[in-house]
């Protein structure tokens, strides 16, 4: 039983180095799917752990966040999405001792292996919606995307006029396309994309 949990440990460090090898990018941003199935009579167990492994990569050098899905009443598959500023980030956290700590604990919990996927860039926001966390057609990203940068895009130049009505320096050329840049992208990546990929996740996978 032994010799089986040593070399489930060692496939999952194997698909970890060969996914991250194969990650193509549209931003240096990387993200980690990992999937976990926990034991019927493990849910206490399982959460402790997790708990623990949230704390432990919270500490590590270029991430980003943490998203957990977890399952519904009598379900056992449990969801993690991991960011990272980039892939060397991505990378240190993967070989990293204390994640190999942290599997061998969790193996007396799993009914199975985890299963890892990497997303990068824009493939993280509609990749784990999407069934078999596969990203879905490149169009439907295109239109996806789109439709939340519209209406952005007519927002912010209007909110930011009154803010520079204020303080005019914000609309010294140069800085004011930045600021409004910055705030695009930091509402688009945290705030509107993820829960907007997840209410059109069916219409994505079809």
């Amino acid at each position: 039983m032994s010799s089986q949990s040593d070399k489930a440990v060692a496939g999952a460090a194997k698909r970890s180095k060969r996914f991250l090898s194969e990650a193509t990018t549209y931003s240096d941003q990387v993200s980690f799917i990992i999937k976990h199935r926990a034991k019927a009579d493990h849910h206490d167990d399982y959460e402790a752990w997790l708990r623990k492994a949230i704390e432990a990569v919270s500490r590590f050098k270029g991430h980003l966040g943490s998203h957990i899905v977890r399952p519904p009443a009598g379900g056992h598959q449990y969801e993690i999405a991991a960011r990272f500023a980039s892939r060397e980030d991505a990378e240190n956290w993967i070989h990293s001792d204390t994640r190999q700590t942290l599997i061998e604990e969790l193996k007396q919990h799993l009914e199975e292996p985890e299963k890892l996927d990497i997303a990068s860039g824009v493939d993280y926001w509609f990749t784990s919606v999407t069934e078999g966390n596969r990203p879905p057609r490149r169009w439907k990203q295109w239109l996806a995307t789109v439709s939340v940068i519209w209406p952005l895009s007519m927002a912010l130049p209007w909110l930011l006029g009154h803010v520079i009505e204020v303080v005019p320096f914000l609309g010294t050329f140069g800085l004011r396309q930045l600021i409004q840049s910055m705030c695009m992208v930091g509402l688009l990546m945290y705030v509107f994309m993820p829960p907007y990929a997840r209410r059109i996740a069916k219409w994505l996978s079809k």
